[in-house]
């Protein structure tokens, strides 16, 4: 029994040394671990990767040079905010249209690296755009991929980006385009183009750069921009694109238009005036008052007389609704009208008054006295 015993508390103490050497191995390991600054990543490495490039979009120019531009992502692959970014890599491949197949695959080959521009204070990609530029023919198809790398040249799979652009003959000048001053607006109008074709129309605004028009909700080549202010001055300009596909192949714009918005919204009209002889001499004219009215600036006052054949204004702009016309000789017949006008640059003038007319009376005379005789005599 003293032997068992003894085997027995041998065995507890064998166990109990085993127990603490595990722990010291494990608290070891956590030490040297922490030690080092050595932590392992919530994520994988291909989801902490650039996301793909986003709004990938191609122009093409008259001469046959293609534009592919993009905005850098802003989030990685786990929808994260990105935090590295080191550079693009554009892909490409082309084939002849005749017999060009949609959905084969393509063989890809590298075609330029675009690096990133500085970015701002406190953020950690610059946004762009970016741009790469190649020449491209007529008769031939493109396809070309974008995607973002990281500072150690890795890439996600899934984060190119692909477009297919059509090599097309441009479609020439438009043929009629016209920019016009309306009521507080401008008025485009434009020829309607052929099948395959669209209009593009830029409008370039002060403090801003060219910007693209939505026409898509005017088929007959007509629309009206009221995005205007007054005052300000506005270049517009036109061009056919033809369209297949993803591409655009764009024609030569025509010469700019320039347009000056101003306000052409006349004032409302007088609805009433009243012309009546002056005791004292002359003509008084009064009518309706249009304080009220926005932007009114005052009123013209026209006479006619009897032997003249047309109206012509007598006043400067009067701030009030009343007259006095001392310009009439006795015996005259007068026609009088008034018109309203606001406070725009192109002084907006109304239609006319109803047309009020008087006779200026003559002079009175003083009555002849009979002659005094002398009751001396």
């Amino acid at each position: 029994m003293k032997t068992n015993g003894g085997q027995l508390i041998k065995e507890r103490d064998v166990g109990a040394r085993l127990t603490i050497l595990v722990v010291r191995a494990f608290l070891l390991a956590a030490f040297l671990f922490t030690g080092c600054g050595v932590k392992t990543h919530p994520y994988p490495e291909s989801s902490v990767l650039p996301g793909p490039p986003r709004q990938l979009s191609q122009t093409q120019e008259v001469d046959g040079q293609l534009w592919l531009t993009w905005l850098a992502p802003t989030l990685n692959m786990a929808n994260r905010p990105l935090l590295t970014l080191d550079h693009f890599e554009v892909w490409g491949a082309d084939y002849a249209q005749k017999g060009f197949c949609a959905s084969c695959p393509s063989e890809f080959r590298k075609l330029a690296e675009v690096y990133l521009k500085p970015a701002a204070p406190g953020l950690n990609v610059n946004e762009g755009p970016y741009q790469w530029v190649t020449k491209i023919e007529p008769d031939r198809v493109y396809r070309f991929k974008v995607a973002g790398f990281s500072g150690r040249g890795a890439v996600n799979p899934q984060s190119w980006r692909e477009i297919t652009v059509y090599g097309q003959i441009s479609p020439g000048r438009l043929a009629h385009f016209s920019a016009e001053l309306d009521d507080q607006t401008t008025r485009l109008t434009w020829s309607k183009p052929k099948a395959g074709q669209k209009v593009e129309i830029q409008k370039l605004a002060p403090g801003r750069g060219w910007v693209t028009l939505d026409t898509t909700g005017s088929p007959q080549g007509s629309m009206v921009d009221l995005a205007v202010v007054y005052g300000q001055t506005y270049f517009y300009r036109a061009r056919l694109l033809v369209e297949t596909g993803q591409s655009l192949t764009p024609g030569p714009f025509g010469p700019e238009i320039i347009v000056k918005v101003e306000d052409l919204s006349p004032p409302r009209p007088i609805g009433f005036l009243d012309a009546a002889y002056a005791p004292g001499g002359g003509v008084s004219l009064r009518w309706e008052n249009l304080a009220l009215e926005e932007e009114l600036a005052g009123y013209r006052v026209y006479r006619r007389l009897a032997k003249e054949s047309a109206f012509q204004a007598i006043a400067g702009l009067i701030s009030d609704n009343q007259y006095h016309d001392s310009g009439v000789n006795s015996g005259e017949t007068a026609y009088y009208q008034v018109t309203a006008v606001d406070r725009s640059p192109a002084a907006n003038e109304s239609r006319p008054s109803p047309i009020a007319s008087v006779l200026a009376a003559p002079e009175e005379s003083e009555p002849e006295r009979p002659p005094t005789l002398d009751p001396g005599l």
